[in-house]
């Protein structure tokens, strides 16, 4: 039974074009024994089409200066840097006065310029200790190097169903795979969200398939931002279609970017607990630092693979595992890799459980009437993932 091949995009806008992002049917070409027998879909996306940068959007640094107030602070970062600084002291006193303030410095451009900038500030104020990195917010721009909106849009709905986390990143509800937008065409525009999974597991309805179906599952908007992870947490993951800087949501204000600055993109966001883990501590951690560090756990992008017919098992159950693949499928086209992930972990763990009481029962069975068979007959469901080659500029 062939696998569906299209991923329809479809913006909550209704004045925006519905795209198609396809993909090819192919066996794995692995040689590895767990890719035996699997198939793949291959996104028809020539990624030559696309200028990949790794950037920093922004960093939150700490200083410890002579007591001092923010004015001061700012007014030294303005001799290096072109916009002002978000700047917070930490536990002042009287007049605002203190010794440790968090300075937040946006789109600085390289790391150079928050090493000269937060220089200016120490030769000025004093330092008394070294400055220490807070928070940073690294992303992944691809722009269409031809600047064309349709070719822009693929590669976010390519991010969007391919983006790969481990499924521990979301132990709860808050941190479960979901999608934002605004709907327009009102005169308070109102946020949408959707979460792309449906309920499974213990609070699933009991009346339903253990396996939700493709069409209980939510697409992510193709112009609003898919998260991962819950607000404000070290990890989360933003992935969007940015047309829009300097966004005031409510203010209702934004500069709308131009053709050749719109792009796809991916952020993450990581506080000192991560960012530690990858030896950025002081500000000076940051001289060599490579981004490639970041790809593994936060810059990772896969594909699934789905099992084909076994010559080995009967025509029924042949036909039963056809038919899960081709929802299997229909789900990673539809909510993406994470939402099928987690579709395929609810099942492993509700097998797991199925198959100790059947085995319980089978046991009992046997004691009275003899041997019959030792396991039940589960086909082959597994989900292998292999990597798919978009974070080029990472290496």
């Amino acid at each position: 039974m062939p696998l569906p091949t299209s991923a329809k995009l479809i913006p909550l806008n209704p004045a925006k074009p519905i795209r198609e992002l396809k993909f090819t049917e192919s066996w794995v070409t692995a040689e590895q024994a767990r890719f035996q027998n699997r198939r793949m879909l291959i996104p028809d996306v020539d990624l030559k089409n696309y200028r990949f940068k790794a950037v920093i959007d922004y960093i939150v640094v700490r200083v410890f200066t002579r007591k001092t107030q923010h004015q001061w602070i700012q007014k030294k970062l303005r001799t290096v840097l072109t916009r002002d600084s978000w700047i917070l002291p930490s536990n002042p006193g009287a007049g605002a006065v203190a010794d440790e303030f968090d300075i937040k410095i946006q789109e600085p451009g390289s790391t150079a310029l928050v090493a000269a900038a937060i220089e200016a500030v120490s030769k000025e104020r004093g330092e008394c200790s070294a400055p220490e990195i807070r928070e940073i917010e690294f992303s992944l721009d691809v722009y269409s190097r031809g600047g064309d909106d349709e070719e822009r849009d693929k590669m976010v709905g390519l991010l969007q169903r391919t983006y790969f986390a481990d499924t521990e990143r979301w132990p709860n509800n808050l941190d479960m795979p979901r999608t934002t937008a605004a709907k327009t065409g009102q005169s308070e525009p109102e946020v949408k969200t959707n979460y792309l999974t449906p309920r499974m597991g213990a609070a699933r309805d009991t009346s339903l398939p253990v396996r939700p179906e493709p069409d209980e599952f939510r697409s992510p908007f193709l112009e609003g931002t898919m998260y991962l992870g819950a607000k404000d947490r070290s990890g989360m993951i933003r992935i969007q279609n940015k047309i829009k800087d300097q966004q005031y949501p409510e203010k209702g204000t934004f500069t709308a970017l131009a053709e050749d600055q719109a792009r796809a993109r991916v952020e993450v966001t990581l506080k000192s607990c991560d960012l530690e883990r990858l030896g950025l501590r002081e500000l000076r951690d940051l001289e060599g630092f490579s981004y490639a560090k970041l790809q593994r756990k936060y810059f990772q992008f896969m594909l699934p693979t789905f099992a084909g017919e076994n010559p080995e098992k009967s025509s029924a159950i042949n036909a039963g595992i056809s038919l899960d693949q081709k929802n299997r499928a229909a789900i990673f086209l539809q909510s993406g890799l994470l939402a099928l992930l987690r579709r395929d972990e609810v099942w492993e763990h509700h097998k797991a459980l199925e198959r100790s009481k059947i085995k319980k029962v089978l046991r009992l069975h046997a004691a009275r009437t003899g041997p019959h068979f030792d396991r039940a007959p589960w086909p082959d469901q597994d989900g292998l993932t292999i990597a798919l080659s978009i974070c080029k500029c990472l290496r």
